[in-house]
């Protein structure tokens, strides 16, 4: 039975109101291992049932456990602690010490305000402390400064003992898939050779396609997975392979661990950018010169560090930003990412302009729009634009001979080679995965048909996997044809010398003619608008020369060139009694030009009868009488 003690500072006002014992620990490691503490603050109970209340009238507050006390934002127990307090309903509130309410001045005293209003008083294990009497109300300050210098205290020392362990490259930190640590401390590859073999292939195949989705298209399209480390649970740091996806490769490429680097301090954290859930700051990357511990060469490197700055230039170029290029796209505008206004220098977008015979693409500048509310600066078709782009590029490397083709064909080979070596180390993974399931089957005891028959299961499950990998592999080599043999390399390599025809080819798709063209051009800037009737080009070099031409903008509306009324005569004589080509091709015979100056041909033809309606007075525009 508890012994009620008696105290000349609690009245029969208190004990008529709820006594609330608080209990509060920062973090769950606390939690779980400090288990005197949370039984201390547990057995308040206890004393506040022997200062006179109640059991009933005694409530506990234990809804932030595992939270800090630095505020009280993501505190909801301490929030409704204050609002109980704050309504009259408590008498006396109960805590093993100042820091367990709060490490922060402006909270402790709000709640020692609140309290004095109320009339509520304050405890810990061994006093009782009533905020309107000035020594305690003097007391109560100075613990809770105290209990705030504490924290700074505990913080700074942690901290800096943190960095100086980090400065000397010593303090732990998880190691990627791909490293292991040995029992005497050293850090060495993973003796696995199917894991660092696919993540020596992982980087070369970044360095050949230069964009991470690409690589992650090409696991796709080969099959390949990844390796991955499990992260806790009872198989915490064994290694199990999983489907590639986008966040492993780039999380890959941007890990400078790869590159034999010891790194601590890549995230600075903003005290005023905080996530609205969990109160903690968010971090903001520093780029790699601003790394406060950078220790090159402190474990075997996957690729070297010029390698991975490389990696991390590349990927942050390929984000759709107005400050990078971006990545080449399917679409037919070719300066895509590198053209820009040259009026007010923004980054122009592209937008496409949809015609009863295709969508058209064009550059347009909308930067003063979206941050102005003003008029768009300027906006013309990319048709013209990219011809005379490329006209100009195609002079400047035809001179050079770049063997294109021959060097494409040998990546393209190595690349083969490679892709076989990977799927082969996945089929030698998957045969000892067999054997180890067969081992584990023979191992039981056949009377024990419960466990027998899930290890023979898990065994089928084995050798069926084996057995797609297998099948995988075959239909790969079927698929990949054989390599090309010499007369097939020498035909390559006089194509090789013509860019332009290798640039015209069908098989050159809009993507691969923005990577050609992005090996020499920088930049673009466009003007339609400082000379009436005109478009001023202003291509920037990546060797920092750069020219300047003029071209015609195109006309449009009103404006337009339009098809000669004799040739509009003629078509309606032709149509009569021809077809569609039959008239292109007897227009071409005539030596009559379309409206834009070029050939006829049926689909221009076809465009002139629908606009002028030469085919509604009873004729199909398709051909005349019978023939």
């Amino acid at each position: 039975m508890i012994e009620t003690q008696t105290h000349a500072k609690i009245g029969k006002q208190h004990l008529s109101r709820e006594a609330i014992v608080y209990i509060r620990q920062s973090t769950p490691h606390q939690v779980r291992g400090n288990r005197e503490s949370g039984a201390r603050q547990y057995n308040l109970v206890e004393r506040a049932a022997a200062l006179g209340w109640p059991a009933g009238s005694v409530t506990t507050v234990d809804e932030d456990q595992a939270r800090s006390a630095t505020s009280a934002d993501h505190r909801h127990g301490f929030k409704k602690l204050l609002a109980e307090v704050g309504a009259g309903q408590v008498g006396i509130v109960l805590a093993l010490e100042a820091s367990r309410l709060a490490r922060s001045c402006s909270d402790w005293h709000r709640l020692i305000e609140i309290c004095g209003i109320t009339r509520t008083l304050l405890a810990d294990e061994t006093a009782v402390y009533d905020p309107r009497d000035p020594n305690d109300r003097l007391l109560l300050g100075v613990k809770g400064t105290i209990s705030e210098a504490e924290l700074f205290t505990l913080r700074c020392r942690l901290h800096e003992g943190r960095w100086n362990k980090a400065r000397r490259g010593e303090l732990t930190r998880s190691l990627p898939v791909g490293y292991v640590l040995t029992e005497a401390g050293a850090v060495v590859k993973d003796p696995d050779r199917a894991v660092r073999a696919r993540l020596d292939y992982l980087f070369r195949q970044f360095d050949r396609l230069r964009v991470a989705h690409k690589v992650l298209l090409h696991f796709r399209e080969q099959g390949l997975t990844l390796p991955a480390k499990v992260w806790g649970g009872p198989r915490h740091g064994q290694v199990v392979w999983k489907p590639a996806t986008f966040p492993a490769i780039v999380r890959a490429l941007r890990n400078p661990t790869y590159a034999g680097a010891y790194v601590y301090g890549e995230c600075e954290y903003d005290s005023f950018d905080r996530s609205p859930k969990t109160g903690k700051s968010r971090p903001h990357g520093r780029p790699p010169e601003d790394w406060p511990v950078c220790i090159r060469g402190a474990f075997p490197a996957y690729i070297t560090w010029e390698q991975f700055l490389e990696n991390r230039r590349l990927l942050r170029a390929n984000w759709y930003r107005h400050e990078s290029r971006g990545a080449p796209r399917k679409g037919a505008a070719l300066l895509q990412g590198i053209v820009f206004c040259g009026r007010c220098g923004s980054k122009m977008g592209i937008q496409h302009f949809a015609t009863k015979e295709k969508r058209n693409p064009a550059y347009t500048c909308y930067h003063a729009y979206q941050t102005e509310g003003a008029a768009s600066c300027q906006c013309m078709s990319a048709a013209g634009v990219d011809r005379a782009v490329t006209d100009l590029f195609l002079g400047a490397v035809s001179p050079a001979k770049v063997e294109i083709a021959l060097r494409a064909l040998d990546e393209w080979e190595q690349d083969r080679q490679a892709a076989r070596k990977q799927r082969e180390l996945q089929i030698q993974q998957a045969e000892y995965e067999v054997a180890l399931a067969r081992k584990r089957y023979e191992a039981v005891d056949p009377a024990n048909r419960l466990v027998a028959s899930e290890l023979e299961s898990q065994w089928e499950q084995a050798m069926k996997g084996l057995e797609g990998l297998r099948r995988s592999l075959c239909e790969w080599e079927q698929n990949q044809g054989g390599s090309l043999g010499p007369k097939e390399r020498g035909r390559l390599k006089e194509l090789s010398v013509d860019l332009e025809r290798v640039w015209n080819a069908a098989t050159t798709t809009a993507e691969d003619r923005k990577t050609l063209l992005r090996f020499l051009v920088k930049r673009v800037h466009l003007d339609g608008v400082s000379e009436p009737g005109k478009i001023r080009i202003e291509v920037e070099w990546h060797t920092g020369a750069s020219n300047t031409l003029t071209i015609d903008r195109p006309l449009v509306g009103v404006w337009a060139p339009r098809t000669p009324e004799e040739v509009v005569r003629r078509i309606e004589e032709l149509l009569v009694s021809c077809t569609q080509a039959e008239i292109a091709e007897k227009l071409n015979e005539e030596g009559l030009l379309s409206a834009k100056g070029k050939r006829f041909n049926m689909y221009t033809v076809g465009y002139v009868i629908r606009s002028r309606g030469l085919g509604q007075k009873g004729n199909t525009g398709q051909g005349g009488g019978e023939k």
